[in-house]
């Protein structure tokens, strides 16, 4: 079965793309914590699919960065966080908001393996629409 891109999803893609690959300057003492359950990140909500896993990716407009106290857990300004949810409810609540600008709140960590497609990952808590 064939399937036919989006131009929206063609987009998306472009835009994940280029904001992994383009660096930016991070400010500093603005950046979210690693490991509190209080992050937020906001921003379009898509779905990556393609080389791996599925994975939903925030575009973060003006980017973030993450520090904390381990090394592993500073991270440079970025443009993309990945979601997961722990539950099935929780996915089924991202696959339903893709496409939508959302705020999240959750625990954020740096990506650390080669099946994140983002350099900062997040455990949704809460997530609504803007």
């Amino acid at each position: 079965m064939e399937r036919l891109v989006t131009m929206q999803q063609l987009g998306f893609v472009l835009t994940v793309t280029l904001a992994m690959a383009l660096p930016v300057a991070a400010e500093p003492g603005v950046c979210e914590v690693a490991g509190s359950d209080h992050g937020v990140v906001q921003g379009r909500l898509g779905l990556l699919q393609g080389l791996g896993p599925s994975a939903f990716i925030v575009a973060v407009p003006g980017g973030m960065c993450l520090s904390g106290p381990q090394p592993t857990d500073n991270v440079d300004r970025v443009l993309t966080v990945q979601l997961y949810s722990q539950t099935a409810e929780g996915f089924q609540e991202l696959y339903r908001l893709v496409g939508q600008k959302v705020y999240v709140r959750g625990k954020l960590s740096a990506g650390g393996t080669f099946q994140q497609k983002a350099p900062v990952i997040m455990e949704v808590i809460e997530i609504a629409t803007n």
